[in-house]
């Protein structure tokens, strides 16, 4: 072999190796210095996650529109879409009406649409088809 191949092997050796151990270091964990003690991080609390919205007394008023999905009531107020459950029988589509009730965002529906809103009670119901 030439000389200036060995030179080669030797250098890429002796920097791989210096590489593998952490230049140098031994490769083993850094000894805390006497000097300074060794530092802790304190464990903080975990901060609380919000839960999922519970039910919340809501009083709306619109117009009543169809859902979606088959005898679904839907009243939008502000942008945001209400599920009218156990509205009654005066409570049907083209009626503007103030409604009382909980809101219930975490109860399973059929019919997909609205935040469920269980009805108390319902006010002031005009219009709507005769």
């Amino acid at each position: 072999m030439s000389r200036t191949v060995v030179v080669v092997l030797a250098l890429v050796t002796a920097v791989l190796t210096g590489l593998l151990t952490g230049c140098g270091g031994g490769g083993g964990p850094e000894e805390p210095s006497p000097s300074r003690p060794p530092t802790t991080t304190p464990q903080q609390p975990e901060p609380s996650k919000p839960g999922p919205p519970g039910p919340s007394e809501v009083t709306v008023r619109g117009t009543v529109q169809r859902g979606v999905e088959p005898n679904c009531l839907v009243l939008t107020v502000e942008g945001r879409q209400y599920l009218l459950l156990e509205a009654g029988g005066q409570v049907r589509p083209g009626v503007e009406a103030t409604v009382h009730g909980t809101a219930r965002p975490n109860l399973a529906t059929t019919c997909m649409q609205g935040t469920p809103l269980v009805v108390d009670r319902v006010e002031d119901v005009e219009g709507g088809p005769s």
